[in-house]
């Protein structure tokens, strides 16, 4: 029996759409750098600097969620965590100095990341977590489109500060959605209430412990350059709304490239679904240094973000099919905010010592890295992958069935 309540298709949707205002904030980072760079007249790796110490908020909020969800409700750290995300995003706008952009930045990244840390467990409950993290992905892209445009909107209508705390509203909806979850929300749970730990043959430790080292190491790849990516619209020629089209049109590329774990599932195993990814990843790269037109760049960061997204999707069903005791399921949102904190610091560290097509030599490192130790782990093990080929009426839907 899961923790799911008693209705728990109820309880994956919300929870799948709560994980998606999460992703909002984080896939609209780049405007912030940019708008960071306009209204406090600081220098781009300075503003970069601001987007590190925002994931670093992001990576105290979800150690602080690794160590308070085996003993509190999930329901009520959620809506704690989305509203001192609310708030902060608020103050965002009002922010004075530097100092104080910094301040409230931490704890937006704090809050968001602690809800997103709850959300991903939940949806580990799913009958088949890997199609419920892609769908989770794929409406992130889907919202983060209207989201790039609204930003726009209010930016050239009201100014950057108002641009800048735009993210409560979506954060404020996301408080009352979060209403609607079971009271009694947690991990899975025995018929008299205790809890368990999901017992699965042959799915040793060592693969999810490896998975996560993997998953952390490919979300680094793609953060260093993810952050800027407005700006190499910039540098490839596109005026300022060109590039917001192109990045909200990749969006919804995106979000059609997150369904395909989805649509495919781990037919022939993760490795090759993980490698393949990580080509795709390569080739977006060539595409995002290349492209010069509005067309081009939207393909090609649309390619991009479908690699991240499935990307996140195969590690983290990787972890979870992996994780007897759900520890390492709960460590994956700590290892992506530790990710989108170092990639954006290395990539200030390339673009200050280098010019920005030296940015684009360091991602590919990493994202090998994590695809050798997936390899590895996966060869020296006695693992066998759980229902790749899923039962017909389990295959439909990305919850657990009546």
């Amino acid at each position: 029996m899961s923790g799911l309540g008693d209705s728990p298709q109820q309880t994956l949707v919300i929870a799948g759409l709560l994980y998606s205002f999460s992703l909002i904030l984080i896939n609209v980072a780049p405007f912030f750098v940019g708008m960071y760079v306009d209204h406090f007249q600081v220098s781009l790796s300075a503003a970069g600097v601001v987007q590190t110490v925002d994931q670093a908020g992001g990576l105290l909020g979800a150690a602080v969620g690794f160590v308070l969800m085996p003993r509190f409700g999930w329901k009520g750290l959620v809506l704690i965590a989305l509203l001192i995300a609310a708030v902060s995003n608020a103050f965002t706008a009002t922010a004075d100095s530097y100092a104080v952009l910094c301040a409230v930045r931490f704890l937006a990244g704090f809050g968001a990341m602690l809800s997103t840390t709850v959300t991903a467990c939940v949806l580990a409950q799913a009958t088949v977590p890997l199609r419920a993290y892609s769908a989770g992905l794929a409406a992130g892209m889907l919202l983060s489109a209207a989201a790039v445009w609204l930003l726009d909107a209010l930016r050239i209508a009201y100014g950057d500060a108002i641009a800048l705390g735009s993210g409560a509203l979506w954060l404020g909806f996301g408080g009352l959605l979060a209403l609607f979850l079971p009271r009694q929300l947690s991990g899975p749970v025995n018929p008299h209430g205790e809890a368990v730990t999901p017992r699965a043959p042959h799915c040793p430790q060592t693969v999810g412990k490896t998975a996560l080292i993997a998953l952390l190491l490919f979300s680094v790849s793609i953060n260093v350059i993810y952050v800027f990516i407005e700006h190499f619209g910039f540098a490839n020629g596109l005026a300022r709304g060109d590039a917001t089209n192109a990045l909200a049109l990749g969006f919804l590329f995106a979000a059609a490239g997150s369904l395909i774990p989805t649509m495919f599932g781990v037919a022939g195993g993760h490795l090759k679904w993980i490698s393949m990814t990580t080509l795709i990843f390569f080739g977006s790269l060539v595409g995002i240094y290349s492209a010069q037109t509005t067309v081009l760049f939207a393909l090609a960061f649309g390619v991009c973000a479908s690699a991240w997204c499935m990307g996140l999707a195969y590690y983290m069903s990787l972890i979870a099919q992996n994780d007897p005791e759900r520890r390492y399921t709960r460590m994956i949102y700590i290892v992506n905010a530790a990710a989108q904190s170092i990639g954006p610091a290395i990539g200030v560290l390339a673009l200050s010592r280098a010019t920005p097509p030296a940015v684009f030599a360091v991602p590919p490192v990493p994202a090998l890295l994590a695809v050798l130790l997936v390899a590895i782990a996966l060869s020296t093990s006695s693992f066998l992958p759980l229902r790749v080929h899923p039962r017909p009426q389990e295959d439909l839907y990305p919850w657990p069935l009546p």
